[in-house]
């Protein structure tokens, strides 16, 4: 009789099938199929983007509000520091 029985062999053959079928499905994923094309833009004849004879002027940018800092003439407050890292404890044997 033999060294190889059935269990080992429908063992072998099983483990053979999952890979076979985890390879297909693998490059299934790795290669999707592309969308289908679709028309989404209107061809616009390039008369319509063509500059006019006048120039247009651009109406007026408004003035904000002040809302950043204001300087007024005194120096600005210095901000508070971190204090000075202290020294970690040295290990000792």
């Amino acid at each position: 009789m033999s060294t190889l029985s059935f269990p080992r062999i429908a063992l072998a053959l099983l483990v053979l099938i999952v890979l076979g079928l985890g390879g297909v499905f693998l490059k299934l994923g790795m290669n999707p199929p592309l969308p289908v094309q679709t028309i989404v833009h209107k061809d616009l004849p390039g008369t319509q983007f063509a500059a006019s004879t006048q120039a247009q002027a651009l109406p007026a940018m408004p003035v904000p509000a002040a809302q950043g800092p204001i300087n007024t003439g005194q120096p600005a407050q210095a901000l508070p520091t971190m204090p000075e890292p202290k020294a970690s404890p040295t290990l000792q044997h």
